[in-house]
């Protein structure tokens, strides 16, 4: 008896398309990438939302020369070491009351920290979350290298970190010179859009290499924190010009002269910034690939009581996942709204002495009382539902990961329904928002007491934020349960950012006005100094309720993804 010992023919492959590879398939790079939509929407919807806003607001809110004087006077009757912490206003001097100097001055900030904080959150994530995941642990066992997979990890991140850039860049260059008034200074040069874009990304590099060294020693949580609290030390430090000779390790101090939308240029130290982003996170795959997985000293967060980790029924299984999101987008708003409010107190002294600062206030806000804390926070209140929108988006997308990572048929085993899976998620993610929002709230009336200001309007007010994000809560649910869970998210984070461009930029733009009847937040009134629009809290809320109802129905008439 004999036995064939011919040779063995391994069949060849398929190779994957381009296509099917950038959407995930095959490519540890393309799966980053598309695991990246969401945050990717956001940040380029949002920062590149406000950069368009910029221009129809400033020219219509302030078409004159005599108005633009009058927002000169307004910053510089503000204290000194408030207007330098946001922008370098001595450097602007007269170039304040134009679209670019009063956009690095205003939002400067918010385009830095926030776009520094998405590459937080992501760089301490891309590996640290798939090793506590233990599905890092499978990539590894294929024919990778850790040095590859971290390499793959970080271009994914730095690709959709410079597209957004990009779309932000173009949105200023366009806003700038469409809706800007040349002869007051408003036009913005194409190199000073790309100088303001790579200001912020390199910014955000920085901050993320820095995340991304420490993830593997410290874990997630751990680097993610030390990365916030380290930056938010060094932008005050910066722009308070404290801490002597420490001053001089801050990014923002290395690029404090660069103001490109104004004109001001410093590309040596714009380019310090880029080295040391660099070699953060060179050090970062390096360190990657000579530690094993899941080896960390274990820094995190203080863990969440036994009563609300969710082992009472479906909904408190829910609300127990959703619980740190809401505690941290509170914080993160309460923190925004305090902040605000403290400064109410002195800006009001200061206003309330000038009487032809105080004409220019009345002309341009005829409705506002700037003595109370809901004056001043009426003005910010579309950052604040921006804020609210997106964190709904959040909390539907810890419930549509159930399904996306392939839990809810195990979670379908126990007597529990799709249709009731539905609605329990809904109930959790309300109370969620409920949650948030009493933060909120808390916050801003600890920071009207210490500034000496009323909050009692303001107080009130927040619940507008609670019931928008509701509501978007309701888009995503109905979204999930009639279509697909993996774009429910995404499709609520979408209304969000359309609901701002469109409540913004109708008025200036003298849209119709059913155009500007399509935001949601258009029905709401001015909540935070009392003015309310009952229609509005009943669209809020129906909105909520129906879209909840239509997800559950909508899930018993298709299949669970697998």
């Amino acid at each position: 008896m004999s036995a064939d010992t011919g040779s063995v023919t391994l069949r060849q492959v398929a190779p994957i398309p381009l296509r099917r590879r950038l959407y995930g398939f095959g490519s540890i790079y393309g799966k980053t990438v598309r695991d990246s939509r969401l945050a990717f929407l956001v940040a380029a919807g949002l920062l590149g939302g406000i950069s368009l806003v910029m221009g129809a607001g400033i020219s219509a809110v302030f078409p004159t020369p005599e108005a633009r004087l009058e927002v000169n006077k307004l910053i510089g009757s503000m204290p000194a070491s408030m207007i330098n912490l946001f922008g370098n206003a001595t450097l602007l001097g007269p170039k304040l009351g134009t679209l670019g100097g009063y956009m690095s001055w205003k939002y400067g900030a918010l385009f830095s920290l926030g776009t520094a904080l998405w590459s937080i959150l992501a760089l301490s994530g891309t590996l640290a979350g798939e090793v506590n995941r233990g599905s890092l642990d499978f990539v590894a066992a294929g024919p990778f290298g850790k040095r590859r997979i971290a390499l793959e990890k970080v271009a994914a991140h730095l690709t959709m970190l410079w597209l957004a850039m990009a779309f932000v860049a173009l949105m200023v260059y366009v806003s700038a010179n469409t809706f800007g008034d040349a002869a007051l200074g408003d036009h913005v040069p194409l190199i000073g859009a790309i100088g303001f874009g790579v200001w912020a990304g390199s910014l955000a590099m920085c901050f993320g290499g820095l995340a991304f060294v420490l993830a593997p020693l410290l874990g997630r949580a751990g680097s993610a924190a030390i990365t916030g609290v380290v930056m938010m030390v060094l932008w005050v430090m910066s722009g308070l010009n404290i801490g002597g000779p420490l001053v001089s390790l801050s990014p923002f101090n290395w690029t404090v002269t660069h103001l490109p939308l104004a004109g001001f240029f410093d590309w040596p130290g714009q380019g310090l910034v880029l080295v040391v982003a660099v070699i953060l996170l060179a050090v970062g795959v390096e360190v990657f690939s000579r530690r094993d997985l899941g080896v960390t000293a274990n820094v995190s967060l203080p863990a969440l009581p036994d009563g609300v980790l969710g082992v009472r029924g479906p909904i408190a299984r829910a609300f127990g996942e959703q619980l740190p999101r809401a505690l941290a987008w509170g914080l993160g708003m309460g923190l925004m709204g305090a902040l605000l409010a403290s400064l109410v107190g002195s800006f009001a002294k200061q206003v309330g002495s000038d009487t032809s600062l105080t004409t220019a206030l009345a002309a341009i806000f005829p409705a506002y009382n700037f003595g109370t804390a809901g004056g001043w926070l009426q003005l910010y209140v579309a950052l604040f539902y921006i804020a609210a929108g997106l964190a709904g988006a959040t909390f539907v997308s810890k419930w549509a990961s159930d399904e996306t990572d392939g839990r809810l048929e195990e979670v379908l085993a126990s007597p529990l329904s799709p249709a009731r899976w539905v609605t329990s998620g809904g109930i959790a993610a309300f109370v969620a928002v409920a949650v948030m929002t009493v933060i909120v709230a808390v916050a801003i009336a600890i920071g009207a007491s210490a500034g000496g200001a009323t909050a009692g309007d303001a107080l009130l007010g927040t619940a507008s934020l609670g019931l928008y994000a509701v509501a978007i809560v309701g888009v995503g649910f109905a979204i999930g349960g009639l279509w697909r869970t993996s774009l429910a998210a995404e499709i609520a984070a979408l209304v969000v950012v359309a609901t701002y461009l469109i409540d913004l930029l109708a008025p200036p733009l003298k849209l119709p006005d059913w155009v500007h009847q399509l935001a949601l937040t258009a029905h709401l009134g001015q909540p935070m100094i009392g003015q309310w629009d009952v229609p509005g809290i009943i669209a809020c809320l129906v909105v909520a309720a129906g879209g909840v109802l239509l997800g559950s129905w909508g899930i018993k008439r298709r299949d669970i993804a697998r």
